[in-house]
């Protein structure tokens, strides 16, 4: 028996690697959470101190001077002294992304990475390992990025804080480890090794799961939900991928921050502020049905911001010159929230018409749970703000898209609120749960985020939002990076798979006369059809070989990296 007790209390011990990993997370966990806690305090007050500006100023005209200063700024960071993170499309062009520019997410899942040797990277000559990821910036790549989010959000830009705070948690991480590579051992002096070894990344898996821990934190401080931010790190760089072993050490770094942020504020720091919980009556029909309703009009929310996004990123893309389009970008957004400052006057309807465009969004967020938030509010709210962020976004602002979403959300629930005379509360709960999964494509963080911060009474009205919602929206992600991350993978060294999309003089054909497997050596694995004009194409597998090959196929062959390349040479020939 007293053998039996000693091996379990044995086996309750941690492993030498949970320790490292543990304490690595906590110290990630608090580095972030001070970084991103001061970026956040000062974009709400250089936003409010901005606001209060304009709207005591003989003429709210006046709003183009703080965008026009913020677009400066970005410019010029982003132009002097700048990092060029490299990736491969989907298309397998290698495209450069300005680290400061756009979306900081997109630039997080591509530094995510760069360290793991089986993603290809966006040069032959690229260093894997490590050494990748310590090629770019870290501590300055999290201030310039601290500096230039500042700059859009506190003078008046539309977009999100979490992509920017998901960049300088990621960068933040990397510091932590960097400084061990470029301090070795013996250069510590007289620190132990027992402390020194938590300073170490002997590999990528390590240095990810601090990346993580990184991004997880930063979130938290956003969202105040420390198990959802968690998932959202998780989710936005393992899409169909097991993420269990490091989401565990990402909820540590996440649970710090959060613990930190209730010191500082007290009481529960939410995102949101929601005096009174108003819970949902799961026999109203009528209520289920305008839940199936707002969750068709969300999906399709989804889709319209998804395809303007497009074309808005290669609008602003044929404008080369970075502080033209900065200032076009930023003066699109000045002047859609003049318009609706003199729309909303005119008519009487709020007198909160610039947060309606400018900054976040959060106050009208919160303005919407207290009723405060009209139909028409709402409609001139979704369209103009959504214009406004593709603007501030696309042309290189820097900001993100989490808050926007919420606040799409938002106000298609407020307008259905005041349609069918319910608490705004009841629909804004689920609209929240399914903008995440309509445009930014997190089912996991809006179900945990919906019951961590409203209560799990709120489940059910969230699950039927969310399959609706997902059944519904296109699964394709917003951020290239994240698909061209899982579309990466090499299965084995020096063997890889490739879109080779057919030529014309192929066309007409069959995969048996072209005879590809003995001409190059590699093996058609699969068809990628779209004689249907479908934007998800049809897959086939077995029933390729004898099928007539048309100009708008794509084929999957896998084989190896100079056999590929070889085929991929004859083809541009052709």
């Amino acid at each position: 028996m007293s053998n039996s007790l000693s091996q379990a209390l044995r086996g309750l011990r941690i492993g030498k690697e949970q320790r490292v990993l543990t304490v690595q997370a906590i110290i990630i966990g608090a580095v972030v959470w001070a970084a991103v806690f001061a970026l956040k305090e000062l974009v709400h007050w250089l936003f409010h101190e901005v606001l209060h500006w304009i709207e005591h100023a003989p003429t709210p005209l006046v709003l183009f001077i703080p965008l026009l200063i913020g677009a400066l700024i970005v410019g010029a960071i982003a132009q002097f002294r700048a990092s060029v993170i490299i990736y491969r499309d989907d298309e397998g062009e290698v495209e450069p992304l300005n680290a400061i520019e756009g979306d900081g997410l997109e630039r997080t899942i591509a530094l995510y990475y760069s360290a793991d040797p089986f993603v290809k990277k966006g040069l032959a000559t690229d260093q894997t390992g490590l050494e990748a990821r310590w090629q770019m910036p870290t501590f300055a790549m999290a201030a310039r990025k601290f500096v230039a989010s500042l700059a859009t959000l506190g003078s008046g830009g539309s977009g999100g804080l979490e992509a920017s705070s998901a960049l300088i948690g990621e960068n933040l991480a990397a510091w932590y480890y960097k400084l061990h590579t470029n301090i070795s051992r013996h250069k510590l002096g007289d620190v132990p090794a027992s402390m020194s070894r938590y300073w170490e990344a002997p590999n990528p898996a390590f240095l990810q799961t601090a990346q993580l821990g990184g991004v997880a934190a930063a979130v938290t401080v956003l969202l105040g939900a420390p198990l959802a931010a968690a998932f959202f790190a998780s989710e936005v760089m393992y899409r169909n991928r097991p993420l269990l072993e490091k989401l565990f050490y990402s909820l540590i770094a996440a649970l710090t921050a959060r613990f930190l942020s209730s010191l500082v504020v007290g009481g529960r720091p939410m995102m949101f502020e929601v005096e009174e919980f108003v819970f949902p009556t799961f026999r109203d029909l009528r209520y289920g049905f305008a839940l199936v309703l707002m969750a068709i009009v969300i999906a399709f929310v989804g889709q319209v911001y998804r395809l303007s996004s497009m074309n808005s990123n290669a609008w602003f893309q044929k404008i080369d010159n970075r502080f033209v389009r900065l200032l076009v970008g930023f003066g699109i957004t000045g002047l859609v929230a003049l318009i609706v400052y003199y729309l909303t006057h005119s008519l009487g309807i709020t007198e909160h018409g610039l947060e309606l465009v400018l900054g976040p969004g959060e106050s009208m967020v919160n303005m919407a749970f207290a009723g405060q938030v009209t139909l028409s509010m709402a409609l001139i709210g979704l369209v103009a703000k959504m214009i406004a962020t593709l603007a501030t976004i696309s042309s290189g602002g820097s900001a993100g898209l989490l808050v926007p979403s919420l606040f799409f959300g938002t106000m298609v629930a407020a307008a259905f609120a005041q349609w069918f005379d319910y608490e705004p509360m009841l629909f804004i709960v689920p609209a929240l749960a399914g903008s995440l999964i309509a445009i930014v494509n997190t089912p996991l963080t809006a179900i945990l985020f919906a019951v961590e911060a409203f209560g799990a009474i709120y489940m059910i009205p969230v699950l039927l939002i969310l399959i609706v919602t997902g059944l519904l929206s296109n699964p394709k992600t917003i951020y290239r990076t994240q698909q061209v991350a899982l579309d990466s993978m090499e299965l084995l060294p020096g063997y890889d798979t490739r879109h080779i999309y057919l030529p014309e003089a192929w066309a007409g054909q069959t995969l048996n006369s072209l005879n590809l497997d003995e001409r190059f050596d590699v093996n058609v694995i699969g068809l990628l059809d779209r004689s249907e004009g479908d934007e998800e194409p049809e897959v086939l597998f077995s029933s390729m070989l004898a099928r007539t090959l048309e100009e708008n196929d794509v084929l999957v062959i896998y084989g190896r990296n100079k056999n590929l390349d070889a085929l991929e040479t004859a083809v541009a020939n052709m």
